[in-house]
């Protein structure tokens, strides 16, 4: 199984940027309207308007324009100008009041973008893979910021908020990693303290600061870490986690390269698909007895990881989710655990990208029980964890009863001895009592 099936559930917008032109063409077409091209842009007149529908990826675009054959051009289609490489800058006229999906997915050349101001939705992969995107303006009007839609700007520093803003989507801002501030003081739904963007009650982190170093300590307040939320934080050492947080996002804390150390606490019960991938610094992870879920892909190529936990009470492992820890050995699996997903343990990734047995790697399994199930159908090495729970409970009853023997036998010493005592200075005391009395007698005699 090639690894880019293990994060499909959380990366499957990526697969927008291999759309090519023509395939767009062919969705605006389906729509009924009027189509034409102008050699630039494909076009479809719906209800009295132009949408644009497609663009020649070998055209320099600076701008969309207003008008085309006396008819406003108000819409521009999902994945319309995605992968056109030679948009440098681009500039959207307020006649556009609808921006579709993924409309701009893959403009790596892109640097800037000025947004109409009468959108009111930055749409699902809007501009996800721009990697060169330095400066985006969000229009004032805007209300909802749709999953995908900054994920991988790499250049992306700055974001300033709208005061309109109510919804920011998982991984919106995802892998942005030169992402430093996100202005949010016009903003009422949002805050940003301290390196973290955070809805207005802090209970959800939805993006940090890639400056951030050191010492992460989680607020007290924080009950969701949202996906995407601290990827490519790349000065985080170590992580300090409440038990107020319950639930770890997807790609929460993915490629934190420098992280060595996790403190979970007891509250977090689920660590979604590929949490902690790629944290290749990462040396030990003991759960919380809470935990329920590891998903797919969590530890995901994290080549440093020597030990991992999973205490009783967890339900679940996904596919992968300690794929590629090569420095992994051995794992103790829990009775509790009902589920396990392909390739969860003792696997690595191979050159081509495919699952690989992992050398020297072993369970420690209960009889009957998933753990055990997985280990056989994956014909990995394992031991009984029960059985040797067994021996060691015999042997701790055997010394237990030889200390029983001892403690009696050392009780019936000290009860003889005091008893021997006792009869000693009852013999001493008679003996005293008949010497005294035979004295008295002498000495009545005498007189």
């Amino acid at each position: 199984m090639k690894i880019n099936k293990l994060i499909s559930a959380v990366t499957a917008g990526l697969s927008l940027l291999t759309i090519t032109a023509s395939s767009v063409f062919a969705v605006g077409a389906n729509n009924g309207g009027e189509a034409l091209t102008d050699g630039t842009f494909g076009y479809e007149l719906i209800n009295g308007s132009y949408t644009i529908i497609s663009c020649n990826q070998d055209a320099i675009v600076e701008e969309i324009p207003e008008l085309r054959n006396g008819y406003a051009i108000t819409a521009i289609a999902d994945k319309a100008l995605s992968n056109c490489p030679n948009i440098k800058t681009l500039y959207i006229p307020d006649t556009v009041t609808s921006i579709g999906d993924s409309a701009f997915a893959g403009c790596t050349g892109l640097t800037e973008i000025t947004l109409p101001k009468k959108i009111k939705t930055i749409s699902e992969g809007l501009l996800m893979g721009c990697t060169k995107l330095e400066k985006v303006e969000i229009p004032d009007a805007v209300d909802t910021i749709e999953s995908y839609a900054f994920y991988n700007c790499s250049f992306l520093k700055e974001v300033v908020l709208p005061g309109q803003l109510a919804t920011i989507e998982p991984m919106a801002f995802s892998e942005c990693s030169s992402i430093e501030n996100i202005d949010a003081s016009k903003c009422a739904s949002y805050v940003f303290e301290d390196g973290l963007l955070m809805n207005k009650s802090k209970t959800n982190i939805v993006r940090a600061s890639t400056k951030l170093t050191g010492d992460m300590r989680i607020p007290d307040s924080v009950t969701t870490i949202e996906a995407g939320s601290f990827s490519v934080c790349a000065g985080i050492e170590n992580l300090f986690i409440p038990s107020s947080v319950t639930y770890i996002g997807d790609d929460a804390f993915g490629y934190c390269v420098k992280l060595k150390s996790i403190d979970f606490s007891e509250g977090l019960e689920t660590i979604a698909p590929i949490a902690f991938k790629c944290c290749t610094a990462l040396q030990t992870v003991d759960f919380p007895t809470t935990l329920k879920e590891i998903g797919d892909g969590a530890f995901y190529n994290c080549t440093a990881l020597t030990r991992a936990v999973i205490p009783e009470g967890t339900l679940t492992v996904g596919e992968g989710a300690f794929v590629d820890c090569k420095s992994l050995s051995q794992v103790n699996i829990p009775q509790s655990i009902t589920e396990i997903g392909a390739n969860a343990f003792g696997y690595n990734i191979n050159a081509e990208g495919a699952y690989a047995p992992a050398d020297n790697f072993s369970l420690s399994v209960f009889s009957s029980s998933a753990g055990a199930d997985y280990a056989k159908d994956n014909k990995l090495d394992y031991s009984y964890t029960d059985k040797n729970i067994k021996g060691i409970a015999f042997t701790i009853v055997a010394v237990g009863l030889i200390l029983a023997v001892v403690v009696a036998a050392v009780v019936l010493m000290k009860k003889g001895s005091k008893s021997a005592s006792l009869a000693a200075k009852k013999a001493d005391k008679q003996a005293k009592e008949k010497e005294a009395e035979e004295n008295y007698k002498s000495i009545v005699d005498e007189d």
